[in-house]
């Protein structure tokens, strides 16, 4: 199978290493104006080559407000194919539905110890849950200046809401739909961008509050979840892979294997390519829920 990166940012080296770790992946080809080093992969200029290399699965990770005509092309001139978006799906919505392949959106998340195993445990007494993702802008990619990335552009599909938007998917997978309350965004550091720097969600699912907390300009990097249930009560941490459990009189601490970005994405496409298991990758279709839940 010969897969296509289209994009080679920080998200597109990440996905062509993944990718190269499959023996079916037998070419990878990158669509980049960018000279890379990598002699294992091969480069397209143009969008209109895939018609003469026909690769079986496609990555769209250019920026985020150049996701909806790459897909678009791509899904008029291949069938049957897989094509992963990396997160967000779009930087807007549109009125557009892919018909002839399989689309996903790069939620690879969903893969993290921690979330997999709280998806075995029920939530129906739940009352409260509180999401937090905090980082630091100018430390996420090496090469770049942070306010020459498409992150520091509200128009390019920067901005804390979609691009921490992790936390808005894996709660909706975990707890279901999250009916939308309350959403403040906006920019109140001294990061030198125009999109905005912190997001407050609060919404309900069932009869539970729902708090999300994401940023921009933490040094120190948060990813934490609590859930808080009439008989139990959990604070996780993903960033260290640690659970505590809270019951009556007891406490249950777990240790999971540390995440890695690396491991995750590598999961997510074991279980396209491998598996051919799509029950727990984000669908095209969430995807859009995600945007329609930010943006309605």
């Amino acid at each position: 199978m010969i897969a296509l990166i289209v994009g080679y940012g920080s998200a597109g080296q990440r996905h062509a290493k993944v990718l190269k770790k499959f023996k079916k992946i037998t070419k990878i080809f990158i669509l980049t104006k960018l000279n890379f080093k990598e002699k294992v992969y091969e480069r397209i200029k143009k969008l209109s080559d895939i018609k003469k290399i026909n690769p079986g699965i496609v990555v769209i990770c250019n920026e985020t407000n150049k996701h909806y005509s790459a897909l678009r092309y791509i899904d008029k001139y291949l069938s049957n194919k897989i094509i992963f978006i990396e997160k967000p799906l779009f930087h807007k919505s549109y009125n557009f539905t892919p018909k002839n392949n399989k689309v996903f959106v790069a939620y690879n998340l969903r893969f993290h110890p921690i979330l997999r195993y709280l998806k075995n445990i029920s939530f129906k007494k739940t009352f409260y849950v509180e999401a937090e993702s905090s980082s630091y802008l100018p430390d996420w990619r090496k090469k770049i200046n942070y306010n020459k990335s498409y992150s520091a552009f509200k128009s390019k599909g920067g901005g804390t809401l979609l691009d921490l938007s992790h936390e808005i998917d894996y709660c909706r997978w975990l707890f279901g739909p999250i009916k939308k309350k309350l959403i403040l965004s906006k920019k109140i550091s001294n990061l030198k961008i125009n999109s905005d720097d912190y997001s407050l969600i609060l919404g309900k699912f069932n009869k539970a509050i729902v708090h999300i907390k994401l940023s921009y300009f933490n040094k120190l990097s948060q990813r934490k979840l609590i859930i808080c249930s009439k008989n139990f009560q959990i604070y996780a941490d993903l960033l260290a892979s640690t659970i505590k459990i809270c019951k009556k009189n007891f406490v249950k601490f777990i240790q999971l294997e540390k995440y890695s970005q690396f491991k995750t994405t590598l999961d997510m496409y074991n279980h396209a390519l491998n598996k051919s298991n799509y029950t727990d990758i984000c669908t095209y279709s969430e995807g859009i829920k995600i945007l329609n839940f930010i943006k309605k």
